[in-house]
């Protein structure tokens, strides 16, 4: 909204009413900003400098990144972190943006502020929490009492702004982004960054929602070898099954499902959102190991930022962001990392993926047999391997059995235990279906895949 006129400053108090609501977590939002904002109240002027740097109703720019699979949209988006032409909130804190707008819409912009980051806690356990201390992966947080006094900052700067722009979905997100970066203590190059959001699983909704608030808004996928991505995305399922219950699987009220659910994902998020090509490009897993300066020069050309050599390093806040692979940390590119695995897929499931997805490795440049070019052979691999089932249905059933269904017999459910064959027998019909489904839509040609932004050292070796 340019040319908005704004006052210089309220001097008044910032509304906040909800404190009184039944409803659990704006309890919980209430009680954070009460024991925070005494001590927060001496930071306004500070504050209110790093604020006065931000122009929010001009805040139109703005991208998102989103995953295929276990492939690096993290990594990516901590390579952009320190960045002074871009503002964003660490880690996935921003992915229940859309979902808090919608669900608290009768909360003024202020309340909505002070309650997002324990609404995205509760969502995201402590992958969302904006003032995390205690990340298993590293300490990214900012102070409650920073965040509340950027919130003030921005009050008195525009608590009197027009009602009709202050009550918008889109100054919501703009705030929120300014507010964070206020909050961290960042001085940034430009009034208008470009704001970088976190939708990470694919959503035509929320994609919508982001273009109609900025209609330059631009997607950024991460992709990885097919082989891998399945691979990897099956044990990530089964990592999110276990968190969900405690690690107790015998106390889930449904069958596992990993196997089925791990190929219907993948097998449609390789074709990003409906009619957002033209903005919508791809950045691949192994580059940002292999080739993450290349990688990098490219995206910044792409989304309109200059390339600095911060965006070779991975941070949250500028904190290292440091992770465990198989045990070992690691922080940044790590060019072991980007080697093909495969140890829930057998020989023949890896012939079905060939066949499968031989357009997706034609296009993004990875590795797969030459035999798999000819069309009649793929048709034939797809038609035996689809009746096999998949290394990961084999082990999926498996945990079924052994720590889901004999427990059941155990504890007296007998008409769970009963059920199991049923559903492992309609999970291994589904399967054949998903394949087959798919692959009519693949060999006739109707499948748009992800444009890739390919490195020029990749196309070379290629």
């Amino acid at each position: 909204m340019d040319g908005l006129e704004l006052s210089p400053g309220t001097g008044a108090e910032l509304p906040i009413g909800f404190g009184v609501s039944d409803d659990a977590m704006l309890q919980s939002a209430a009680g954070s900003y009460r024991n925070e904002y005494g001590a927060g109240r001496h930071l306004d002027a500070r504050k209110a400098r790093l604020a006065s740097g931000y122009d929010v109703p001009g805040m139109n720019r703005a991208a998102t990144i989103c995953h295929w699979g276990r492939s690096g949209s993290l990594l990516l988006s901590s390579y952009l972190d320190h960045h002074p032409h871009i503002v964003m909130l660490p880690y996935a804190a921003s992915e229940s943006i859309y979902n808090f707008f919608e669900e608290y819409e009768s909360l003024s912009v202020w309340e909505k502020l002070v309650a997002y980051p324990t609404y995205s806690a509760s969502k995201k356990g402590a992958d969302g929490d904006l003032f995390l201390k205690n990340n298993p992966v590293g300490d990214f947080a900012i102070e409650a009492v920073d965040y509340y006094g950027a919130v003030h900052a921005f009050f008195e700067a525009y608590g009197d702004a027009p009602s009709s722009w202050l009550v918008t979905r889109s100054t919501f997100f703009r705030l929120l982004h300014a507010v964070y970066g206020v909050a961290s203590g960042r001085t940034l190059a430009t009034a208008r960054p470009l704001m970088v959001h976190a939708q990470h699983y694919m959503d035509e909704r929320l994609a919508a929602r982001l273009v109609e608030d900025f209609p330059d808004a631009r997607f950024i996928h991460t992709i990885r070898d097919p082989i891998t991505s399945i691979d990897s995305w099956f044990d990530r399922r089964l990592e999110m099954e276990m968190y969900g219950c405690g690690n107790r699987l015998e106390t889930k009220a449904q069958y596992l499902d990993m196997a089925v659910a791990t190929m219907i994902d993948l097998l449609a998020w390789d074709a990003g959102h409906r009619h957002m090509e033209s903005r919508t490009r791809a950045v691949r897993f192994e580059d940002m190991h292999t080739e993450p300066e290349a990688m990098m020069r490219k995206l910044a050309d792409w989304l309109g930022i200059p390339f600095l050599p911060c965006m070779l390093e991975s941070t949250w806040n500028g904190t290292p962001y440091v992770v465990r692979i198989r045990g070992v940390p690691s922080c940044g590119p790590n060019p072991a990392n980007a080697k093909r695995r495969s140890r829930n897929l057998n020989v023949a499931d890896r012939l079905l993926i060939y066949a499968l997805m031989h357009a997706n490795f034609a296009a993004w440049k990875y590795p797969s047999p030459a035999a798999m070019e000819r069309g009649w052979l793929r048709v034939c691999v797809i038609a035996v391997t689809c009746l096999l089932p998949m290394k990961m249905e084999m082990l999926t059933a498996r945990l079924v059995v052994a720590k889901q269904a004999l427990p059941a017999l155990r504890n007296g459910r007998i008409a769970f235990f009963l059920g199991a064959p049923l559903f492992l027998l309609v999970r291994r019909l589904r399967m054949m279906w998903v394949v087959v489904t798919a692959a009519r839509r693949r060999l006739s040609g109707g499948n748009t895949l992800l444009k890739v932004l390919m490195v020029d050292c990749v196309a070379k070796r290629s």
